[in-house]
């Protein structure tokens, strides 16, 4: 009896060890492969970061350039002749060229930049109702000659004002815009460029 109770107390343990072994098997194998995983899953998140770094980096420096063909869901991106951009907080900034606006020197608006004008006052009323519209106006650096207006200041404020009334007169409400004259400031990458009128919607 007692033979056949060692046999059994053997046997017991034998298969305990056996057990034991197995789940310690069991348990290095799934730390590995966890260990794995989680070496995977980090190179993974790291692609994915550079990525939406390279796509935002993308994103400013089309910002940064004006370029005309970014619009991305701004809203105005099947009006000729004017270029887009969106600033860090949001804002929308809608560049037209002084020279598609303006003759040499005055500051009543060309017939065909109506057209343009009553385009972009159609966007704003639609998808920017109640937001503040900012018109700012600009000038190149040559000094006033042969016009009535004092300085490329009173050119500039004078060229915005005039933008103004055109927007109020197809709707945009008046209380929710106003214009400055920015006259030579933020030079661009030649005179045509810098003489120019920004329409700036106000997100915040």
């Amino acid at each position: 009896m007692t033979s056949g109770w060692m046999v059994g107390r053997v046997s017991a343990v034998s298969l305990l060890a056996i057990v034991t072994v197995f789940a310690g098997g069991c348990g290095s194998d799934l730390k590995a492969e966890n260990e794995a995983l989680t070496i995977q899953n980090r190179e993974l998140q790291a692609q994915l970061d550079a990525a939406n770094d390279a796509l935002a980096a993308s994103q400013q420096e089309l910002m940064a350039r004006g370029d005309a063909q970014y619009t991305g869901g701004t809203g105005f991106s099947d009006i000729d002749g004017i270029t887009v951009s969106q600033g860090p907080g949001g804002e929308v900034t809608v560049r037209v060229p002084g020279d598609v606006l303006f003759s040499s020197g005055k500051v009543d608006l060309k017939s065909s930049a109506k057209t343009t004008l009553s385009q972009i006052a159609a966007v704003l009323k639609s998808d920017y109702a109640g937001r503040t519209v900012r018109i700012e106006g600009y000038t190149d650096t040559d000094p006033i000659r042969k016009s009535k207006w004092k300085d490329n200041l009173e050119l500039s404020s004078m060229r915005a004002m005039a933008v103004q009334r055109h927007l109020a007169s197809q709707g945009v409400p008046e209380d929710s815009m106003y214009s400055a004259g920015m006259h030579t400031r933020n030079q661009q990458a030649s005179k045509a460029q810098s003489r120019r009128v920004e329409i700036v919607v106000i997100m915040n």
